[in-house]
């Protein structure tokens, strides 16, 4: 009888692969409309959420005017840091949305979240700990002739520990998911990646300004930062790396600052 099994084995490892789906769309797949949209969609809620904030506020002071929380010292800077959070979060899934539902685009591999190399931890934390120590040290030596809000924000322990833990669980991901993730792919396709590294660092300064007012120092100290977490974001080509620098500086500069509370003390 003859024997057929050889060839079968054969034929069967001599047949083609099944086709492998690739996206051929061009990255990123959002347009300079999206964004666009990004801006007037955040002015329209903020300015929603600094509405019904402010009735919702006199509507309590009002009714409730004796409760000694209501006069509490950090209230406005607690209220604008909760207002700051809420907006954050609306941001995160106006852009998560935009992404999967109307591109209908897998979120994580469209901001190109990572990259081929994995050590983020190791080689970028350090990077943001530097930089924090280095805006420190320079506004030690530089120190602005006029107090920014921020610094008035942080007098009271409240608001000093709130702004500290959304520094550090909100802010770093969701602004350089705005900046890096979503604002820069779409001005490096159209102009490179040198004007989009210094157009949405100035992007990120201008997001500062309303705390660093005053503060020349500040403000210029802030731009550089923005300018060495976009400048991570081009070198990579992936968020994961601007994303733990912007972590790590955040981090070392709200232990800083509470080190410092704890020795010296909140101002009477």
């Amino acid at each position: 009888m003859e024997e057929r099994t050889p060839m079968r084995s054969l034929e069967r490892n001599t047949q083609p692969d099944a086709p492998v789906f690739q996206d051929h769309r061009v990255f990123p797949v959002w347009s300079g409309w999206d964004v666009l949209l990004l801006f007037l969609f955040t002015g329209l809620a903020a300015l929603i959420f600094g509405s019904a904030g402010s009735a919702i506020r006199q509507f309590v002071l009002d009714r409730f005017s004796s409760l000694p929380l209501l006069h509490h010292p950090a209230l406005e800077a607690v209220s604008l840091l909760v207002f700051q959070g809420l907006l954050d979060v609306i941001i995160l899934l106006y852009i998560y949305f935009t992404i999967t539902l109307k591109y209908d685009s897998p979120f994580w591999i469209s901001i190109k979240w990572t990259g081929k190399d994995r050590k983020y931890l190791l080689i970028y934390w350090p990077v943001g700990v530097f930089l924090a120590l280095t805006v420190v040290g320079l506004s030690a030596v530089l120190p602005s002739p006029q107090k920014p809000p921020i610094e008035e924000m942080l007098e009271n322990p409240a608001s000093a520990l709130l702004f500290a833990l959304l520094g550090v669980s909100i802010a770093p991901f969701v602004e350089e998911l705005i900046f890096r993730g979503f604002i820069y792919p779409v001005v490096e396709r159209r102009v490179g990646s040198l004007l989009a590294v210094v157009s949405t660092a100035l992007l990120f300064t201008a997001l500062h300004l309303g705390q660093l007012w005053g503060s020349w120092t500040g403000i210029i100290l802030i731009f550089f930062v923005g300018i060495t977490l976009s400048t991570a974001r081009a070198k990579t080509d992936s968020l994961m790396p601007s994303f733990v620098i912007h972590l790590s500086y955040n981090s070392t500069l709200c232990l800083l600052f509470l080190i410092a509370s704890a020795i010296k003390g909140f101002p009477a």
